[in-house]
């Protein structure tokens, strides 16, 4: 909303946010308020966050939805908190309590253990209160109403684990680990082999891949009071974010010809590029225009074919 009128924007945007998540509400619904606060229509994010979870949500807006595929499969790093002694049926705090076991008998070093012991390839089975879909419904719905869940197991990779503190029942922890993995399964593993139970209690995104960091992130309470702004900082040029995507500079009639499809002959000056290079293709202030890659034009000059274009 505007801070002079309080009435949200109208103006068309393209580009991206990384939003902080705050706790305690479904990333959907982080949506729906960036969507209020902007007063934009065409948004989608990247990577689904439990709503216990806080942090890094990539939000793209406008045309650049287009290029949501782009960032699809890349790692994730995370900050996790765990309790051991309890077992929920969301493998969160959030859930309800299945069982609670005494861990008078559990010593720092077995749970150091278990813990490290979920580095490298897993086979790890999700939550049955998780975004995954089985015949077009979200798993947690049929969850949420009693119903059996049987989620497929699937093979996830956790990069590296390091333990931040330890003073039981609680255990912090980061963890890099590749897409797909969900970190409350982790957790329920760990208090499986220690036969204890355990449970997320605070999780929270700090990166995904490369481009999308927590210190690039900005939260609901920022954006609302800078949403009146000409200039919101915290919308990034997706040129910004494609960094492994050769940069070709366009003028008005190459834009006018990406917009009608067409290939463009690149400049002796381009350098020299070999076919099939991703390349992305940006107005002289830098903005992204098109992306696309290098093909052969037949006349011994390379071209640049646009394969989705943003303006």
């Amino acid at each position: 909303m505007s801070a002079q009128t309080g009435q949200p924007m109208t103006k068309a945007l393209s580009g991206v946010i990384v939003l902080d998540k705050p706790t305690g509400i479904t990333s959907n619904q982080a949506l729906g308020r960036l969507k209020r606060l902007l007063g934009q229509r065409k948004m989608g994010f990247l990577g689904t966050l439990d709503p216990l979870a806080t942090g890094v949500l990539p939000v793209f807006l406008g045309k650049a939805t287009r290029l949501i595929p782009l960032f699809e499969g890349q790692d994730k790093r995370y900050q996790v908190t765990i309790r051991l002694g309890e077992e929920t049926d969301s493998y969160d705090s959030d859930g309800k309590v299945l069982r609670r076991s005494d861990i008078a008998d559990l010593t720092a070093d077995h749970v150091r253990e278990a813990i490290l012991a979920q580095q490298g390839d897993l086979e790890q089975r999700p939550p049955a209160f998780s975004a995954i879909k089985r015949g077009g419904v979200p798993a947690y719905r049929a969850a949420r109403q009693g119903l059996p869940v049987h989620l497929p197991s699937r093979r996830v990779r956790v990069w590296a684990v390091r333990i931040e503190a330890l003073a039981l029942p609680e255990v912090a922890f980061a963890l890099s680990c590749s897409a797909g993995t969900y970190v409350r399964s982790i957790a329920h593993d760990i208090g499986q082999s220690l036969g204890t139970g355990a449970v997320v209690t605070a999780l929270r995104r700090i990166s995904s891949g490369e481009a999308f960091q927590v210190d690039r992130a900005a939260t609901l309470e920022q954006i609302e009071a800078a949403a009146g702004r000409e200039q919101l900082d915290f919308v990034l040029d997706p040129a910004l974010l494609l960094t492994d995507h050769m940069s070709y500079p366009v003028d008005e009639a190459e834009e006018h010809r990406l917009n009608l499809g067409q290939v463009l002959t690149l400049c002796p000056e381009a350098g020299t590029v070999s076919a099939g290079a991703r390349m992305k293709a940006v107005r002289a202030c830098g903005t992204l225009v098109a992306i696309g890659e290098a093909v052969e034009t037949g006349t011994g000059r390379m071209g640049f074919r646009p394969s989705k274009v943003l303006t």
